[in-house]
């Protein structure tokens, strides 16, 4: 599970820029394991369909897109809840999103300023009349580099099957699979893209992803962080804070009792004021093809 969440959910519960997934030499090392026994792990969980498929998404500076904000969203009932899900499926802006058991979903968007980005969100807040709760904004930098028309279209023929062979890929591009390689390792290696692992959701059964949301005295934040890694270790494996005070903690489980029992471990340290708990029920699909093609499809088509 560790190696999973270094897959797919290093972007999960906060806004950050696009980066390239880590390697399985890198994950080796981060959780001091045998790289081969991390190639081994990966290649069970997508043998047994829990790894659904490897999706690519290019720098979104790259598209002019530098505000990034991650929201959530309260319905009133379950119901206003899933009429917002099917909404943000095709949503322009909606870069990811992540459905919660009950009334919740929190939205990251992006787009070209801060204004733009608080503004598709309080439109959403105000169509379905939610509840919104603001968790960070950040603004990304220039493009780390510029993407020719090869470079394109390599992304396009990624973007659903992130993990085809070069011989595949120099098959959809009509070029040689020497060049394919060449230019695919080179697009990875530059930063330019991020390759995540998708989940599938009918294939996580005793598996819980939760997070949460715990509220601190400022001078008591590093302690309280410390004590929750020595105390979870490996099922702690992001901590975000978007905002004084407040820590969010990313975790996974066996139980559905688990997230309950830690958030009162956790209320009873010393600096710990509230605890809230969200349980990931789903990891949202956007509809295909989504804004995110269409943009990659411009740059195509322009050459």
């Amino acid at each position: 599970m560790r190696i999973f969440c270094e897959l797919a959910f290093r972007e999960m519960g906060a806004p950050t820029s696009t980066k390239k997934a880590p390697s399985p030499a890198g994950i080796a090392r981060k959780l001091g394991l045998d790289e081969k026994t991390v190639r081994l792990r990966v290649k069970k969980m997508e043998e047994a369909g829990f790894i659904k498929y490897y999706q690519l998404t290019p720098e979104l500076a790259l598209f002019g897109l530098k505000s990034l904000a991650l929201y959530r969203f309260e319905a009133m009932n379950v119901p206003t809840k899933d009429e917002v899900v099917q909404h943000l499926r095709g949503q322009p802006g909606v870069l990811q999103a992540f459905d919660h058991l009950g009334p919740t979903v929190s939205v990251s968007f992006a787009g070209p300023s801060p204004a733009t980005v608080r503004q598709l969100a309080g439109e959403i807040a105000g169509r379905f009349e939610l509840k919104m709760i603001g968790l960070g904004e950040i603004v990304i930098g220039e493009p780390k580099r510029k993407l020719d028309r090869i470079d394109w279209k390599i992304v396009q023929r990624l973007r659903y099957d992130a993990r085809s062979s070069h011989k595949e890929v120099a098959k959809a591009l009509s070029i040689t699979p020497r060049m394919a390689e060449y230019r695919t390792e080179k697009l990875l290696a530059s930063g330019a893209v991020l390759v995540r692992a998708v989940i599938n959701p009918k294939r996580q059964e005793g598996l819980v992803f939760y997070e949460l949301g715990v509220t601190v005295e400022p001078a008591k934040r590093g302690s309280v962080i410390n004590e929750a890694r020595k105390l979870y270790g490996e099922k702690l494996w992001s901590v975000q804070e978007p905002a004084p005070g407040m820590i969010m903690l990313n975790m996974f489980g066996f139980t559905l009792a688990e997230p309950e029992d830690v958030a009162i471990q956790l209320s009873e340290l010393s600096g710990v004021r509230w605890c809230s708990i969200l349980i990931l029920k789903e990891v949202l699909e956007p509809s295909r093809p989504n804004w995110i093609d269409a943009l990659i499809q411009a740059r195509v088509s322009s050459g």
